[in-house]
């Protein structure tokens, strides 16, 4: 178990690598956050699982946007860059990514949540989306193309043109959520379906990831 200051990294069950967001105020998404998730995602690159998870009844709502907000034109493009650099992490890991979604995934949340290959969500009012239009601000252009991969073409302009929030049965059925579980056992399913994955060849599924 380690603790990178925002972000508690253990291994559970000896298999798989559980990254914890564990920032006060809804896992807002600021540089230390997102230079923590970067460290704790390459320290994790041999575990057979990844699993994103958060300590809190949410999964993040987005960038901190008082803090981005105040940022110049060079802290802005470093911290652009380096949010990028974290989702192409992810997304590109080479072992099964899961994200268990306790709550709310917005905006930069729900960006970072769909870096994973698999997304299991717990029953509720969590809601979800891309608010940034909302905000008028564009989708980084990396981050769009993940959910073209997952939504295709049409579902991936509506999400983030329309800047809606959606339930989480409403995710499922657009085929942004995988699963939906009861509240309490979030963890628990993740963690298995995370290890049911890595029981595949992982060459294999490293490959077809690519």
């Amino acid at each position: 178990s380690a603790v990178t200051g925002l972000v508690r990294s253990e291994i559970h069950g000896g298999d798989v690598a559980v990254l914890t967001l564990d920032r006060p105020r809804a896992n807002a998404i600021n540089p230390a956050l997102v230079a923590d998730l970067r460290r704790a995602v390459a320290d994790a690159a041999g575990a057979p699982a990844l699993l994103l998870a958060s300590s809190q009844g949410l999964f993040s709502a987005g960038w901190d946007l008082p803090t981005v907000r105040s940022f110049g034109r060079e802290e802005m493009s470093r911290f652009l860059a380096d949010f990028t650099a974290l989702m192409r992490e992810l997304f590109a890991f080479d072992g099964p990514v899961v994200a268990a979604l306790p709550g709310h995934a917005i905006a930069g949340g729900l960006i970072l949540a769909s870096g994973a290959d698999e997304r299991i969500a717990a029953e509720g009012k969590g809601e979800f989306g891309l608010s940034e239009v909302a905000l008028g601000v564009p989708i980084p252009r990396a981050a769009y193309e993940i959910f073209r991969y997952i939504l295709g073409d049409r579902g991936a302009e509506r999400l983030a043109a329309a800047g809606d929030n959606v339930s989480a049965v409403r995710a499922l059925e657009m085929g942004f959520l995988d699963r939906i579980v009861p509240a309490e056992d979030l963890l628990d399913v993740a963690v298995g379906r995370a290890r049911q994955l890595a029981g595949r060849s992982r060459a294999a599924y490293a490959e077809i990831k690519r």
